[in-house]
């Protein structure tokens, strides 16, 4: 856990001390499919971790669910049951802990698994930031109805990606999703 800030506010002309703590138990849902996805992934989780309002990230490639049955499971791309399950049940209650969401997503490649996990966490009433990428940045920005009626808050990947070390996740201000087609 991070050492809570010391800073001081002024209120009507009075000087007060106070303790800012890290309370954001973050939810990072991403693809992990492309080098791209994963070195997002990456910073995503460097620049959460200078951001003084989060206490923790949870992101479900690092805590991966091994079948110890299974046999080479990079091969073919059929899962075993029981990894299928172990792994849906992982992502579900790091959502389920999570006290906002943070999804990297990738407008080249839609995934349906990130789509799944927005819904969970707006069904379960919890705030989504939406941090959407493009390789090329001159493609038509576009947005599902759903998925664009659902985030809280937008912060664009390739513009302001580092907004991520400062946004305040202990209040979650909305910025909703404007300048996209919504289709």
């Amino acid at each position: 856990m991070k050492c809570p800030k010391i800073y001081i506010k002024k209120f009507g002309g009075k000087i007060k001390m106070s303790t800012q703590i890290p309370t954001a138990r973050i939810y990072l849902g991403s693809p992990f499919y492309s080098d791209a996805e994963r070195k997002r992934s990456v910073k995503a989780k460097e620049l959460l971790a200078k951001n003084p309002t989060v206490a923790n990230v949870f992101f479900p490639f690092d805590q991966s669910f091994t079948d110890p049955e299974e046999k080479n499971p990079e091969i073919g791309g059929i899962r075993s049951m029981t990894w299928r399950v172990g792994t849906y049940q992982n992502d579900l209650n790091g959502i389920s802990l999570a006290t906002c969401g943070v999804f990297l997503y990738d407008m080249d490649m839609i995934d349906d698994g990130s789509a799944f996990e927005i819904g969970f966490m707006r069904a379960m009433h919890k705030p989504v930031v939406l941090v959407p990428f493009t390789e090329d940045p001159n493609k038509e920005k576009q947005m599902n109805l759903m998925l664009a009626q659902g985030v809280t808050t937008i912060i664009d990947g390739n513009t302001d990606f580092e907004k991520l070390a400062t946004y305040d996740f202990t209040h979650m201000p909305a910025n909703p999703v404007v300048g996209y087609k919504i289709i």
